[in-house]
Order: C-alpha cells, then sequence, then structure tokens
C-alpha cells in the first residue's frame, strides 16, 4: 500500500512540474477483463489486468532528454502471477537519450527482450501466459507459494524479468543497434528463476543486435540476444518479421543451455525439474492481419525440455476491434496440448472480453 501511495504521489508531481516548456509528462493505462470457456479443469473461468504508465522527461536540448518513468501493473485471477509484487508490481527506470545513444537504469526487460519481435499478437492472447490463464499448463506455476518452470513459456530472453539493471543501446546506423545489459543481481519475480535456486542471486549480461530495414517490396525487423546468467544457464535467442502492406509474418527461436556443474534442480527440498527451462527449447510462428480498427493473429508456440519428455504445444487465432480510442473488443479461440511428468493436459478454450483505453 505504501508503494502504491508513492507512486499516486509521484505522478500528481509530475503534473505539477510540467508547467515549463523543457519539461513534457505523459500518463497513460490500458485495462482488460476476459472471460473464457474450456472443455479441461476451469470450465468457466474469468481474469483482467491493467497497467498506468508515467513518465517526466527534461528537455536539455534537441540532441539530448532525460526521463524518469514509473510503470504499474496489476492482475486478478491469472494463472501465473509474475508481476514484481505478485498479484501487482512496479517498473522504474530513468533513461538518458541523445546522439551517442541511450542509458537506460532501473527496473526494465533485457536489451534482448526489447529487440525480439517476431510472432504478431492481437487481443486477448498477446502472449504464451495469457493462455495459461485459459489452458492450465502443468510445467509453468508462479504464485506466493511456489515457482515451476519446466519449460521455456516464451521464445524471447525473459529470465531475469524486470530485475535492476543498467542497459545501453547504441544509436541506430542503417537500421541496425546493438545493446547490452547488465544485472548484479539476476531473480525477479516477473522471470523464470525460483528464489531458493543456488544460482538465484547471481549476476548475468545479455547482449543483442537489432535491424529494421525497408526492402521495397517487403520490410523486414531482425533480432540476435545471447545472455549469461552466472551459475544459471546460457541462453540465445532470433526472431524475423517480415511486413507489407496491412500483413505481417514472424516467428521466433530461443535455445538454453549450462555448462559444467550447473545440474538442472539443484536447490534444496525443491520439485523435480523446477528448473528445466534451463536445459530446452522454444519457437513460435504466427501470421497477423490489420485493417483498419481490426487486428488478427495466428500463432502456434512449441516448447520442450531436454531432460525429460516435457513439452507444450499451442495454437491460438485471438482478434481485436477498436471501437474508439477508450474500448476495444476481443475474441479469441485457442488449442493447447501439454505432455509432462506432473500431468497431461488437451483441449480448447474459447475467450473474450473488452479492453479500456486511458
Amino acid at each position: 500500500m505504501k508503494k502504491i501511495l508513492l507512486a499516486t504521489i509521484g505522478t500528481i508531481t509530475l503534473a505539477t512540474v510540467a508547467q515549463a516548456e523543457e519539461w513534457e509528462y505523459a500518463v497513460e493505462g490500458h485495462a482488460q477483463a476476459l472471460y473464457g470457456y474450456t472443455d479441461v479443469k476451469k470450465h468457466n473461468h474469468s481474469a483482467g489486468q491493467g497497467n498506468i504508465d508515467s513518465s517526466i522527461t527534461y528537455n536539455m536540448d534537441a540532441d539530448t532528454n532525460l526521463s524518469a518513468h514509473l510503470d504499474l501493473t496489476g492482475g486478478i485471477d491469472q494463472e501465473i502471477q509474475d508481476n514484481n509484487q505478485g498479484r501487482w508490481g512496479e517498473e522504474v527506470y530513468g533513461v538518458v537519450d541523445s546522439l551517442y545513444g541511450q542509458i537506460i537504469l532501473g527496473q526494465t526487460t533485457n536489451v534482448a527482450s526489447l529487440f525480439h519481435n517476431g510472432a504478431p499478437s492481437a487481443g486477448a492472447v498477446s502472449s504464451n501466459n495469457d493462455i495459461a490463464d485459459f489452458l492450465h499448463n502443468p510445467d509453468w506455476k508462479r504464485n506466493k507459494k511456489q515457482t515451476y518452470f519446466a519449460t521455456l513459456n516464451s521464445t524471447d530472453i525473459n529470465t531475469d524479468g524486470v530485475a535492476p539493471k543498467i542497459s545501453y543501446i547504441t544509436p541506430e546506423l542503417y537500421g541496425t543497434a546493438v545493446g547490452f545489459s547488465y544485472m548484479p543481481n539476476s531473480y525477479n519475480r516477473k522471470g523464470l528463476i525460483n528464489k531458493h535456486a543456488g544460482y538465484a542471486h547471481k549476476d548475468g549480461f545479455v547482449g543483442a543486435v537489432y535491424n529494421d530495414y525497408d526492402w521495397g517490396a517487403v520490410s523486414t525487423q531482425t533480432a540476435f540476444g545471447y545472455a549469461q546468467y552466472h551459475g544459471n544457464d546460457k541462453e540465445f535467442s532470433y526472431s524475423l518479421r517480415l511486413s507489407r502492406g496491412n500483413w505481417s509474418l514472424g516467428g521466433g527461436y530461443r535455445k538454453t543451455y549450462t555448462d559444467g556443474d550447473n545440474k538442472i534442480s539443484n536447490g534444496e527440498n525443491m520439485p523435480d525439474l523446477f528448473d528445466g527451462y534451463r536445459e530446452g527449447q522454444a519457437w513460435n510462428i504466427g501470421l497477423g492481419f490489420e485493417f483498419g480498427p481490426f487486428k488478427s493473429a495466428l500463432t502456434y508456440f512449441e516448447a520442450e525440455a531436454k531432460n525429460k519428455d516435457n513439452e507444450a504445444k499451442t495454437v491460438s487465432l485471438s482478434n481485436e476491434y477498436q471501437i474508439n480510442k477508450h474500448f476495444d473488443i476481443y475474441a479469441a479461440a485457442a488449442y493447447g496440448m501439454y505432455d509432462t511428468s506432473l500431468d497431461k493436459v488437451d483441449g480448447y478454450a474459447f475467450i473474450t472480453g473488452i479492453g479500456v483505453n486511458f
């Protein structure tokens, strides 16, 4: 409650000091209320999430500005409670933007995750965690009692979540930028690491390259990422998106592996393969279409662990229609097949909902 109060005071302060011409401020937010029916386990389920993003920017000159950001998130009845504080969370960070690039300091995702731009998304099913709210995957668990990721849940490098870090991104040259992130402590509840694991609080670094190029007939966005979490694992990722007119086609790939004595499931009194994500791979592919206020995405995702025959497969068709600048409506259908050492799940989900933008 104290943190929420401080965040509110901070937002009010931003609005107060933003009267001078060299100052700019922004406050915006989004909320979703979703309802889904599935033919497995919880037949009827509802979930909600929302975020408020605020920032203040000081323009030093035409080429340099300093900004401070406060982003708040929250969720209701979500299967994976991966905000910083569980059901809710905060991201506080600052940015220095100049001719020499960007320096970002604070609670943010790493540069490989920022650059990753593969399969398109739309509406209610914008990530694999969203599907887990309605199609329970026994390999993915994050709540106040347990953290368990036996397979990867994304193709971007999200192991460290929004752990405090310092990042640097070079200026773009011919559509290409390079970035680096360093985090003194890799554990963060928005990531995959169990805080009781022996490697949880060690440091890590991430490097990434991004390219955006217009070929005339089609434009491409490409990203490569590499991460090393000391004592934990090494990871690399790749994403590619091709865009032409109203259509986009894209996908991503991620692989994780361990070296030497960094064995899987090395925490005491932990369930078997709670950190199976450390040796595995995931990939996805998707087709997106956008016309006026309508957006649609058809996406396939697959992940598997190396040490056991754990695998997750999902396919979803998600649609979004923007009624006006304040309201969206969603309709989605998804199929999931999870074959794991804990349980087997195979079923469909149909999801609808409404979004509010402010």
